[in-house]
């Protein structure tokens, strides 16, 4: 394993809340949570450049301040520039043994996946299995079963738990096998504390 998996990856997604109020609901979630356990990740592909660099400064920011972690979706020259934790590769981005040898050995690879049969990169630290809760993008939702089956068939990856994971069912995708969990809307409510509790993460 590259470098240190967290037990929850939170997205970027300025479509359902302001940078701002994203920002400040991730701030309580870092502050909350135990150090080094949650991964911020800047996604928001389709955000202008200027606004996508800035929010990433904010984000760089805020997990220096709460000892959390950073990483970039898409852009493997920000994520080098900005020395992150971590990288997330699109469907249709680079191949993992490509970032692998421009972002080097200590940085943390995944991608999403939706199949948990089919095979996955031997260069990839951490694989996303959605949707698990609920129906997405005409993909039907997969289920807890369909996550256990993909970390007893291919155990080397951490695999996660995505699509619609909330406090009341990220238990049983860790009592599957996940290694965690990510989420995009789960990381904006108003009170971290039931999630990064059904994690085991909460901060005592």
């Amino acid at each position: 394993m590259a470098s240190a998996v967290p037990r929850l990856m939170v997205f970027t997604d300025t479509t359902r809340a302001s940078a701002a109020s994203m920002l400040e609901r991730f701030s309580a979630l870092a502050e909350r949570a135990e150090p080094g356990r949650v991964l911020f990740t800047l996604r928001d592909y389709t955000l202008p450049v200027r606004e996508r660099w800035l929010l990433g400064e904010r984000l760089a920011e805020l997990v220096a301040r709460t000892r959390q972690h950073f990483g970039v979706a898409e852009r493997a020259d920000l994520a080098r520039f900005w020395d992150c934790h971590a990288f997330h590769l699109p469907a249709n981005g680079l191949r993992a043994a490509d970032a692998r040898g421009y972002l080097g050995p200590d940085v943390l690879l995944s991608r999403g996946h939706h199949d948990p049969a089919s095979a996955i990169e031997a260069e990839l630290d951490a694989v996303l299995l959605s949707p698990i809760f609920e129906a997405r993008k005409g993909r039907g939702a997969l289920g807890i079963a369909a996550l256990e089956q993909a970390c007893a068939a291919q155990p080397g990856p951490a695999w996660f738990a995505l699509g619609a994971v909330t406090a009341g069912n990220a238990a049983p995708c860790l009592s599957a096998g996940a290694a965690g969990v990510a989420v995009i809307g789960a990381a904006l409510s108003a009170d971290p504390g039931p999630l990064l509790g059904a994690l085991g993460i909460l901060r005592r």
